[in-house]
């Protein structure tokens, strides 16, 4: 028996083992690939591999694999939304406009469409463009921190390597009061704890890349000067250095700020304090029995 319809969209590395997970769970899965000739490579590659395997290893004492496919693949919203419960958005956030101007016509009363990240002002796009459909609570807009997969295509349309696959999440929605909704059913879809939150402003302060990648980057380009050539390409997160940690709790620290003055200043409308975490508690909830030593950032 079905548990339901989702509608993933896209064909990059998340959306595949996305495809595969829901599937294999006992949901229908429809697939909107829009871009380019991604629709037709996906189906000809699925016709071949009969599903999409995704190899696991976030636990490597534990590795194991699980299978599954779409039963429609479409570049046209109307042949793969209508019929959706939820709607998977795991695309980067220049990608989010085309995709609700996309689906925003085709989607059924309830729906509820998940954006991961949830960052990138998805939240702005969707009272533009899905307009009082959303705000009426017809359908469910959800921002999704942090993305919850680690992963890489192996074959395209045959197989994945999942990394890591996140312990818990959190939301927001539109509107506010969807959220606990939302969380639940996103909680039921991923085998995960989501916790849903007050306002929006807690998804876009939340410490992922944008609180990561500047302090790394600077620590590892701070003395670049013009005309100087590297030896090799550095690894980022596998050499991760004291100087890095550093500048990533500067970021921390600052963007803390804003949240604590952002509750203070809306009385508390926004949320509580504790509902944005700092950077290194984050990173060892969501990386949640991954990580071997947790002494320091």
């Amino acid at each position: 028996m079905s548990k339901g319809t989702v509608c993933v969209c896209g064909a990059g590395n998340a959306s595949q083992v996305f495809i595969a997970l829901f599937a294999s769970q006992g949901y229908k899965v429809t697939v909107l690939a829009d871009f380019e000739d991604e629709a037709e490579r996906l189906e000809a590659a699925l016709e071949v591999s009969g599903g999409i395997t995704v190899t696991n290893r976030s636990d490597p004492e534990h590795i194991c694999t699980f299978k599954g496919g779409p039963v429609r693949v479409s570049k046209h919203a109307v042949d793969v939304v209508p019929q959706a419960d939820s709607v998977v958005i795991a695309l980067p956030s220049f990608a989010h406009k085309k995709i609700l101007m996309d689906v925003r016509d085709h989607l059924r009363s309830g729906a509820v469409l998940f954006v991961m990240p949830g960052q990138g002002g998805v939240d702005f796009l969707g009272r533009q463009i899905l307009g009082d459909r959303l705000l009426r609570g017809d359908v469910i807009l959800a921002g999704v921190m942090p993305m919850p997969l680690n992963c890489r295509i192996q074959k395209f349309g045959d197989s994945v390597d999942l990394a890591s696959i996140k312990h818990s999440y959190d939301l927001a929605a539109i509107p506010a009061e969807a959220a606990p909704q939302a969380a639940a059913m996103l909680s039921t879809m991923l085998g995960k704890e989501v916790r849903a939150l007050e306002h929006f402003i807690a998804v876009h302060l939340w410490p992922a890349n944008p609180n990561i990648h500047p302090g790394r980057l600077y620590a590892l380009f701070h003395e670049h000067v013009a005309g100087k050539v590297y030896e090799r390409n550095p690894l980022f997160y596998e050499e991760f250095d004291e100087l890095s940690a550093e500048w990533c709790q500067k970021i921390n620290d600052e963007r803390m700020a804003v949240w604590t003055a952002a509750v203070q200043q809306s009385g508390g409308a926004v949320g509580n304090v504790e509902d944005v975490p700092h950077l290194k508690p984050y990173i060892e909830s969501a990386y949640f029995g991954q990580i071997h030593d947790s002494s320091t950032l």
